[in-house]
């Protein structure tokens, strides 16, 4: 009797959700509180305003667009609906593609709700209205920023080696694109600084983890701890007592005529600085280079089985060297980024950045197009956790700052389901 009930409990394990069905329960509850909580939250008379005045622009402005005012409840509770309606569609048709793009949907209108509720009449906040535009262009800047920082992490992991020092890259593009910048007042040889300490730090984490086979997570953690004790010290010992070189300026935006007087997209899409169209291409290329070249195809073979693609004639170590190190160049272009986005380096200026991009990396399945969709909510709950308290929220401001490292503890936990890395993510590889 004993044996048959072992052999059943062994016959009927405990079924898992599978990951689009915790995303569409996660939307069913998100939408859920957005109905009950800015929806219902709402007096029944309260308006919210959006404005989409430009912002950010070079000298080229974008044709006007009147305000738009909504009823706030309606609109909270219509919200609240439609994510609803999108997770109950995920948890019926149980769809394979655009499962992020459906998630991401539904980010954008929980995002909108918050708005509306914040800037409602009769509520605390004496800002009763959105500037839109102003909205997106604040959440596409730290975006870009973990674009780059997740792109390095698709480059490294993709052939089977663990980046954590993408947050060291990121404070070492950053102070050396200060430095540069600076002195010669010229973004490109700040951008070549990024490129080549980036690369550095990436040739030095790949030599400990290849060579040595050195655990990856931590050769990585020490690098960024080091990168980052550094940058401390050398900001008060160089750019403390030396403030002229740490004297620069916001990269300038480069205005695509026409397409940037398009109300709202213009100043957003087509107006902005150099790094932003740099980030698009990157997507681009990257994206095709895995996915439809040669080149794509042995970085694969690399990270899912590296025996077999030795075996076939591809230097595993070499492959490996190569990606961490374009992956390192591609991080230290992300620091000078983000220092063209602040103005000015501090020794603070990284955030978490760089574990947040490899948070975005896992949210968006090792790959470019993903990565885009995370890097957007990620940076969309960024800049609504630093501006979300001149609307007077009645939470507190450490808890609104929290929100975004919630998120990235929600999807490297698995909250949104379970996703597979490449096999060999991680594992050292020994020739034989």
């Amino acid at each position: 009797m004993t044996t048959t009930l072992s052999h059943t409990a062994v016959a009927a394990p405990r079924r898992r959700l599978q990951r689009d069905q915790v995303i569409g329960l996660l939307m069913v509850a998100l939408g859920l509180f957005t109905a009950w909580a800015f929806g219902l939250g709402s007096a029944g008379r309260s308006h919210s305003q959006f404005t989409f005045n430009p912002v950010n622009t070079s000298g080229t402005v974008p044709w006007h667009l009147g305000a738009l005012t909504l009823p706030t409840r309606v609109s909270c509770l219509l919200a609240g609906a439609l994510i609803v309606a999108g997770g109950v569609e995920i948890l019926w048709r149980r769809p394979r593609r655009a499962l992020m793009a459906r998630f991401g949907g539904g980010a954008v209108l929980f995002f909108l709700a918050i708005l509306l509720w914040a800037s409602r009449t009769h509520g605390p906040s004496q800002v009763s209205f959105v500037n839109l535009t102003s909205v997106l262009v604040g959440g596409v800047a730290p975006a870009v920023v973990l674009i780059y920082g997740s792109l390095s992490g698709v480059l490294c992991e993709r052939a089977g080696v663990v980046n954590i020092a993408i947050e060291g890259q990121f404070l070492a593009g950053a102070f050396l694109g200060s430095l540069i910048d600076s002195v010669t007042h010229n973004f490109f040889f700040a951008t070549l600084g990024g490129v080549v300490v980036g690369a550095g730090i990436g040739a030095i984490l790949a030599f400990f983890a290849l060579r040595y086979q050195s655990d990856q997570i931590i050769a990585g953690v020490v690098l960024a701890s080091l990168v980052i004790s550094l940058g401390s010290y050398l900001n008060l010992q160089v750019l403390t007592p030396y403030p002229q070189y740490n004297a620069g300026s916001p990269a300038p935006n480069l205005t695509i005529p026409l397409l940037a007087k398009i109300p709202v997209l213009g100043p957003v899409l087509f107006d902005e600085n150099g790094y932003f169209y740099l980030a698009v291409v990157l997507v681009l290329l990257i994206s095709f280079g895995l996915f439809r070249t040669r080149w794509g195809l042995r970085v694969r073979a690399v990270g899912e089985h590296p025996k077999a693609a030795a075996s076939v004639g591809i230097d595993v170590i070499r492959t490996r060297y190569v990606n961490v190190i374009l992956g390192g160049v591609v991080a230290g272009v992300g620091g000078v980024a983000l220092f063209a986005w602040q103005g000015q380096f501090q020794p603070g200026i990284t955030s978490g950045y760089g574990y947040i991009a490899l948070a975005g990396l896992i949210f968006g399945r090792w790959r470019p197009s993903g990565v885009v969709v995370a890097a957007l909510l990620f940076g969309m709950s960024v800049y609504l956790a630093n501006n979300l308290q001149t609307y007077q929220v009645p939470v507190s401001t450490s808890i609104l700052l929290m929100f975004p490292y919630v998120v990235t503890i929600f999807v490297v936990s698995g909250l949104i389901g379970r996703v597979r890395a490449p096999a060999a993510d991680g594992i050292p590889y020994q020739r034989d």
